[in-house]
């Protein structure tokens, strides 16, 4: 594995693609040492280059994609290793510039859960393959803590960490519609789902349910109609169309419960969002014509009754109880994840992973409900902390029918960790103009008592 990532990252370093892409990285990063948005936007594409990846089997060759798609997706992860690592030196050099950081509870079990999968493939398994994810993950925690956690510092910075998960959705978008006005079929190619510039259907799907969060807050934070929610409103639309034509189930599974929650505050605009999108939604399938509509393998999946993972749960299940303490052995150097990311973690790990993994989730809801007492103590917090809690939801309700939070360098894993840091932010946020609050009406007190 290690020579051949070599090998990748050397043939994007010296080809024309990977030339250009030099310069202009340079050029950002330079730039980003001074404009915050810049940096942000350099963190947008690290989210978007860590959801790249091209569908293979023994079946099935995915068609390529135009240019660059099909150079960017045959070089994802050299090339999020490289903003990795530009981010962590940006990271580093504005460290004695922000405030100390906190890393949130639900990520110190996620790292022990990490830990816990290094661990027994170091022991088991491919003992390079586990250094290099282990290095990987903790390069991964450093950044996030180092950058995007540390700029957080006020109001214009929670805005623009917002704006990055966004702009990711947006990127992705943007290639799909790209793609589309040359032969959208290549992203569809299998049986008839949305891939996208990801690996498959699901990867996805990921991307798009955990970007509309961060999509409708940046819409609702625009009070007057003007060009800039216009675009918001139009990539929002766009990417409920992409969710829609992965065909699935998993997508309304993260995306109902989110929006739901996301306006849990305001039935009246829930209405009227669920009526525009079904009407956008309603067109766009018409100009895609009666072929996509009834299709089998989109429209169709989302009426079927059938439990496509009944097997694979049952599988990791019986392995859970049979080896509940280190879970199942390892079979081959590596280990594989099925549908689910708490029966996958305990049949690979047992309850040293799943333990963790439990209290992870319920970190996790804590601090939604913390965030949700926050908002109705402060309606001005409304939109930051629904977007936070939406964020999560999304996560969470996929976790439980696909193993997306277990990779150490994937879009699920870094947006799940970007929604705490902006969660803790917003916590620590009110604890200090609580303390400012009590410190200000007590030296009152003294002084009328004094006086």
């Amino acid at each position: 594995m290690g020579s051949s990532f070599t090998n990748q990252l050397f043939n994007l370093l010296f080809s024309p693609l990977g030339l250009l892409g030099i310069v202009l990285g340079w050029v950002i990063f330079n730039k980003a040492k001074r404009s915050r948005r810049l940096a942000w936007f350099l963190f947008s594409l690290f989210c978007y280059t860590a959801s790249l990846g091209k569908y293979e089997d023994q079946w099935i060759t995915a068609p390529p994609l135009v240019v660059p798609l099909e150079q960017l997706r045959d070089m994802g992860r050299p090339l999020t290793i490289v903003l990795l690592c530009l981010l962590l030196i940006l990271g580093i050099e504005s460290a004695d510039q922000g405030r100390r950081t906190f890393i949130p509870k639900p990520i110190k079990y996620l790292i022990v859960v990490q830990f816990a999968f290094f661990y027994k493939i170091l022991l088991f398994g491919e003992i390079n393959f586990a250094l290099l994810g282990l290095i990987t993950f903790v390069a991964l925690v450093l950044m996030l803590k180092l950058g995007p956690s540390r700029w957080l510092q006020n109001e214009q910075n929670f805005h623009l960490g917002v704006w990055s998960i966004a702009m990711a959705g947006v990127i992705f978008g943007f290639a799909g519609v790209y793609q589309g006005v040359f032969n959208l079929q290549a992203m569809t190619f299998l049986h008839g789902r949305f891939t996208g510039t990801t690996g498959n259907p699901l990867h996805a799907t990921a991307l798009l349910a955990a970007t509309i969060p961060s999509l409708m807050f940046l819409i609702e934070m625009r009070q007057k109609w003007d060009w800039v929610k216009v675009f918001w409103i139009a990539n929002l639309f766009i990417l409920l169309y992409f969710l829609f034509l992965t065909g699935s189930r998993t997508g309304l599974i993260m995306a109902v419960p989110t929006i739901l929650l996301f306006y849990r505050q305001r039935l009246g605009t829930l209405l009227r969002l669920g009526f525009f999108v079904g009407i956008v939604l309603a067109f766009m399938l018409y100009l895609q014509g009666p072929d996509v509509v009834m299709s089998n393998t989109v429209a169709s999946r989302y009426s079927s009754t059938q439990n496509t993972r009944e097997g694979v749960w049952s599988s990791m299940s019986s392995k859970f109880i049979k080896y509940p303490v280190f879970g199942a052995p390892l079979e081959g150097g590596r280990l594989g994840f099925g549908e689910s990311t708490w029966l996958a973690t305990g049949s690979t790990t047992g309850l040293i992973g799943f333990i963790p993994l439990v209290m992870m989730g319920i970190e996790c809801v804590k601090m939604m409900f913390k965030l949700h007492q926050l908002s109705s103590k402060n309606s001005s917090y409304i939109p930051h902390c629904s977007t936070v809690i939406g964020g999560l939801t999304s996560l969470l309700s996929g976790s439980f029918t696909e193993a997306i939070l277990l990779g150490n360098l994937t879009f699920p894993v870094i947006s799940l960790i970007m929604y705490l840091s902006l969660g803790k932010y917003l916590l620590l946020q009110d604890e200090r103009q609580s303390r400012s609050y009590f410190m200000e009406n007590n030296a009152t007190f003294r002084f009328f008592r004094n006086s």
